[in-house]
């Protein structure tokens, strides 16, 4: 459940959401609620965020049938799946956004997102992160054989990977 949360967050932070007009002014150091949602809904978070949220309520009710089966699913889950929390979690995402970037930042980040490299990047970064984590799992594997075989070398494990065999401890007085 930690990973589902996890990606979530990570999901939030690249960005989606519904556009929202309004009519109130943008300050000079704080972005529109309706300018970060309208950056979120071009960086299509508030749709990851809707897929990470039913995932999470998909394992909620995993664990609510091991944990309480007398619970039907979804009695549960609909606490994290309904579009209420949806919309609430982006009310907590948006004040977040506000504090960090400026107006300016909210209209560049728009305009990137909307030109052609913007839509290539949504596009592919998907696969880029794919293929990054997968990477990175094979790199960690390498690195990870690599010290077992050294800690082996040394005689700080068996060849099968386990400690070696404590040598008998001595009698205390000398023989």
């Amino acid at each position: 459940m930690r990973l589902g949360i996890a990606a979530c967050i990570v999901l939030l932070t690249t960005g989606s959401g519904t556009a929202i007009a309004s009519s109130a002014p943008e300050t000079q150091t704080e972005a529109s609620a309706a300018s970060v949602r309208e950056l979120l809904a071009a960086t299509h978070a508030t749709a990851m965020l809707q897929q990470v949220m039913q995932q999470l309520g998909q394992q909620v009710d995993a664990m609510v049938k091991q944990k309480a089966p007398c619970l039907a699913p979804g009695e549960v889950s609909s606490a994290l799946t309904s579009p209420e929390a949806a919309q609430q979690m982006l009310d907590l995402v948006v004040p977040i956004y506000q504090r960090n970037f400026t107006p300016q930042d909210v209209r560049g980040l728009l305009a990137f997102y909307r030109s052609p490299l913007g839509q290539k990047m949504l596009r592919v970064q998907p696969v880029v992160m794919r293929e990054a984590m997968l990477a990175g799992q094979q790199f960690g594997r390498q690195q990870f054989e690599q010290r077992i075989a050294q800690l082996e070398s040394q005689g700080k494990l068996t060849a099968d990977g386990q400690c070696p065999a404590m040598p008998a401890a001595k009698p205390a007085g000398g023989h």
